[in-house]
């Protein structure tokens, strides 16, 4: 056979024709073995399960104009309190709305008294969840309730990408005192600043599971971190707790870089710059959130907090780092979405008068053409509750299931 082989190649080197015609056999051949994949602009989400943001190069369009629409549809958004979550969350809502995704709801009635709430003490379950519509599988999730990787890989498929959001800790907590007011706090002192009493000595005021406070490493235990944990605060488990989230998560969500994290979400889901958009929600203004605490108090919170101060610097470096690998290209796409951001802004306050306007933003570098009208200003400004409702009405037939 080999002595076969070897005449064959004589006489193609004896004939420059044939030459040619083994060259292009061989081309041929390599195409019809590389047939049965995909070409790279015909990747579809399903041909890879998604993990951290560092291998979505595959899914990203170089140029505004898409041969295939590649965005990412299945999506977990864990809804972090006072961290920003409401303003991402709008992102995810609006998301799944103008595509007609499949969200995971909580019954309408539920132990917490709120439609938009699936728990507050653990992930979701065949109790706190309502199946999706017949034919349908849920795609997108964006409601509180705590993480739980077991779970949320019930109901959302293989390739789903996991977004989260911290907020550096001290800032979360003086918001937290401000909007929320724990009763466990202020029920229980008289003083102007109950933030100062309460961090000389935390553990007289905490409730006996982590899972009912909001004052206690409250981010960790949201993103999944067990009450032992909360309670022994072992640095080597803290670690292991940290390397798990690292690998679930592809993006966390940095309030104060938060338009960089958004611009990053964007590019990783391979949306458009017109999904990304957003307005600022759930700015309290009861009072200055300083005025709870004293001046020394970020130290000693620093001190309580250790879990969550330890989850918001690993992921404050982490997001800078996927940052640093998307290009010098990714500040002047920052500086353009910023200014369409202002536009937009401005845009939809103007709207409240003149509801026939229309805002044109010209195709870009970074985008397509597209347009703004009233009806969308509505869905950026739509709070959360109204628009879950809204979603529930479309998804199931009435605001009551």
């Amino acid at each position: 056979m080999w002595i076969y082989k070897r005449k064959i190649r004589l006489r193609i080197l004896r004939n420059k024709r044939g030459v040619t015609f083994a060259l292009v056999m061989i081309v041929a051949v390599s195409l019809l073995l590389l047939g049965g994949k995909h070409r790279a602009d015909e990747i579809t989400i399903d041909d890879i399960e998604l993990g951290r943001g560092d291998s979505f190069g595959l899914f990203r369009s170089p140029s505004t104009t898409k041969k295939v629409d590649r965005a990412v549809r299945h999506v977990a958004f864990l809804k972090v309190h006072k961290t920003g979550s409401s303003t991402a969350q709008n992102i995810f809502l609006r998301f799944g709305w103008n595509h007609n995704l499949t969200f995971v709801l909580p019954p309408a009635k539920n132990p917490f008294g709120f439609p938009n709430i699936i728990s507050l003490r653990e992930g979701p379950t065949s109790s706190n969840v309502l199946p999706p519509p017949a034919g349908k599988h849920h795609e997108i999730l964006c409601n509180h309730v705590i993480y739980n990787r077991t779970s949320f890989r019930t109901y959302l498929p293989r390739n789903t990408f996991y977004v989260g959001i911290l907020r550096e800790p001290y800032e979360c907590f003086k918001s937290t005192l401000n909007y929320l007011r724990p009763s466990y706090i202020f029920l229980r002192t008289e003083s102007q600043a109950p933030g100062t009493e309460y961090l000389k000595d935390p553990l007289k005021y905490e409730p006996k599971k982590s899972m009912t406070s909001y004052t206690n490493n409250r981010m960790a235990v949201e993103l999944g971190c067990p009450d032992s944990l909360v309670k022994s605060k072992n640095s080597d488990q803290i670690m292991n707790f940290i390397k798990q989230t690292d690998q679930d998560f592809g993006l966390v969500i940095i309030a104060e870089m938060f338009e960089e994290s958004i611009l990053l979400l964007k590019r990783y889901l391979n949306w458009s710059i017109k999904d990304a958009l957003y307005l600022d929600k759930n700015i309290a203004h009861r009072k200055s959130a300083s005025a709870l605490v004293g001046p020394y108090d970020r130290e000693l919170y620093k001190q309580w907090a250790t879990i969550d101060y330890a989850l918001y610097d690993h992921f404050y470096i982490r997001l800078r780092q996927q940052i640093r690998k998307e290009g010098n290209d990714f500040d002047e796409e920052l500086l353009h979405f910023a200014e369409i951001r202002r536009m937009t802004t401005e845009f939809c306050t103007a709207t409240k008068k003149y509801k026939d306007a229309t805002l044109v933003v010209k195709e870009s570098k970074w985008n397509e053409k597209f347009e703004l009208s009233h009806s969308y200003c509505i869905l950026l400004q739509k709070q959360e509750m109204p628009f879950v409702q809204e979603i529930r009405v479309r998804q199931y037939g009435s605001e009551d299931i």
